[in-house]
């Protein structure tokens, strides 16, 4: 009978991918991997197949966590603006406190290793928090250049926020936040 695999194993590997893949790129060796997590090489291919199949769980696991972060203490009653302005913080508080995840994020988002169905998986987990912003965004927006404007604009000045922020002192930290989402909001509105 076969031995139940750990969890902490598990969890060391994905630990130990993440911090290469956030230095080194998705090139980052299971060798250097399996080392960095404390075990054999051959370990690491029990608990992943391939390293394909590492990097696509990886990706899944940083997603469910970004996803269900998003998600927290959603203020459902609010008005529009304080609904996409929970988003923002939300999207931000998640970037400046993974650094590391963030990177790996943005390697294994523009490689070809991640497969269609982990991309399907993610947007999937991302449905319920999609569906909110847009209800919140109708109002708002044309309807035409939503899309683009939660894609594009949001994702893209959350990034820079969070850079921002961590290039600079605590005390600029809100003064950065309130500014990115105001031109945001601003610069969105129809």
């Amino acid at each position: 009978m076969a031995r139940p695999l750990s969890e902490k194993k598990r969890e060391a590997i994905l630990t130990a991918a993440a911090e290469l893949i956030a230095t080194s790129g998705t090139g980052a060796s299971t060798a250097n991997i399996a080392k960095a997590a404390g075990v054999a090489e051959g370990t690491l291919f029990t608990y992943f197949t391939t390293k394909d199949d590492l990097l696509n769980q990886l990706f899944l696991e940083i997603e469910t966590d970004l996803a269900q972060t998003v998600m927290v203490n959603y203020p459902v009653t609010a008005g529009s603006r304080e609904r996409i302005y929970h988003i923002w913080n939300q999207l931000i508080d998640w970037g400046v406190t993974n650094p590391t995840w963030r990177k790996v994020l943005r390697q294994l988002k523009v490689s070809d290793r991640i497969t269609d169905e982990s991309w399907q998986l993610s947007h999937n987990l991302f449905r319920e928090s999609r569906a909110l912003v847009e209800q919140a965004m109708t109002e708002h927006v044309a309807p035409e250049r939503l899309s683009f404007y939660i894609d594009t604009v949001l994702i893209g000045l959350a990034d820079m926020t969070i850079d921002a922020i961590a290039a600079s002192p605590k005390p600029q930290h809100e003064h950065f936040i309130q500014s990115g989402f105001d031109l945001y909001w601003n610069g969105t509105a129809r």
